[in-house]
């Protein structure tokens, strides 16, 4: 018997299915949320890659102080900051080499101990020549000499036999002032101390025997402001410029900009570095935003340092790694006074000791 409710089965309209995938405004949904996500943690992720590179930077900054302590405990003076007074001489860097795990390189730099001025290459002054030790030395890459935050190693003139070398990111100091430690012209006593650093040259300079003014590297002794008090390393930054580049981050060489820099101007200064040879956007490279200047009197054979100055750079936010001649590393701040930073750059000015404001 038929009930009054009943229907016939082919008159019931079926269920539609429960749909199983999105529908275009939840992917639209989804995609907006994941961008933002990406775009809040982008920065966390950059942040904390930048951390790791100063970390492996302070490293390579705290190496480097170590190895100078080394060869002053070994031969009870500091590497000296330049070999001769003369342009594109031997630095401070070929002799860590030694204290590094380098030996290798340190011994490729066959003229480096070699005495007798002369204007050749190659010879006791630097590592220019069309040779194939100096050349295999001038190649090498040596993790240590490089920041991670920077773009080196860098090449400069790497096709050309007797100049080729891989830029470099750090730099000794000379002290306050010029390479001479003498106040930049213009200047006055108000505007800071001026005087040598660890690696502070003297003019005229010249490491062979008998020299009326003899290169010595500093002894331990002659730090009288305290080790803890006096500059010793810090970083610098490179043009990319393939071909010649200039002095900047020529790091095998004692220039001005090369292996040295000066507590002149404070980290990262919008001051000029001012510099014998040509700047990098003289040579075209757009790159190199640093502020730069260039003297005249570039060439080979003479001192070329005069009222030459190079400030602590890096592509680290806000500062730059600094080691003081007690091997202890420091981020120093841009906003540092200028003062105060003057006065950790002289070895033995009587300044009194304060915050450098890390």
């Amino acid at each position: 018997m038929r009930h009054r409710g009943d229907r016939p089965l082919k008159n019931l309209i079926p269920l539609r299915p429960a749909p199983t995938g999105f529908t275009l405004v939840e992917l639209l949904v989804v995609i907006a949320i994941i961008g933002v996500l990406v775009a809040l943690l982008l920065p966390a992720v950059q942040a904390a890659r930048e951390s790791a590179r100063r970390m492996q930077c302070v490293n390579n900054v705290k190496q480097l102080s170590v190895a100078c302590l080394n060869h002053e405990s070994t031969h009870r003076e500091f590497p000296y900051g330049r070999k001769y007074d003369i342009w594109d001489t031997y630095s401070w860097l070929q002799h860590a080499l030694a204290y590094i795990e380098q030996g290798v390189i340190y011994e490729d730099y066959w003229t480096l101990n070699q005495t007798g001025f002369v204007k050749r290459h190659p010879g006791p002054n630097g590592p220019i020549a069309d040779d194939v030790r100096l050349r295999r030395a001038r190649h090498a890459l040596i993790p240590g000499y490089y920041c991670p935050s920077d773009r080196t190693p860098a090449p400069n003139e790497i096709a050309t036999a007797p100049y080729g070398y891989y830029r470099g990111n750090y730099r000794g100091c000379t002290g306050t002032g010029d390479m001479y430690g003498q106040r930049m012209p213009g200047e006055t006593v108000q505007d800071g101390p001026v005087g040598l650093g660890v690696f502070g040259v003297l003019k005229g300079q010249s490491f062979d025997p008998g020299a009326e003014v003899r290169t010595r590297g500093v002894r331990m002794e002659q730090i009288t402001d305290g080790t803890s008090n006096t500059v010793m390393i810090s970083e610098g930054i490179v043009p990319l410029s393939d071909g010649w580049g200039g002095v900047l981050g020529g790091t095998i060489y004692g220039n001005m900009g090369g292996a040295l820099m000066s507590n002149t101007l404070t980290p990262n200064s919008s001051s000029p570095d001012v510099v014998y040879g040509p700047c990098p956007e003289d040579l075209g490279d757009e790159s190199y935003e640093a502020p730069c200047v260039t003297t005249p009197g570039v060439a080979w054979w003479i001192p070329a340092a005069e009222f030459s100055h190079a400030a602590a750079r890096s592509l680290h936010a806000g500062g730059a790694n600094v080691a003081m001649a007690d091997g202890s590393v420091h981020f120093v701040t841009d906003l540092v006074d200028t003062i105060v930073w003057r006065s950790y750059g002289t070895r033995d000015g009587g300044e009194s000791a304060a915050s450098l404001g890390e």
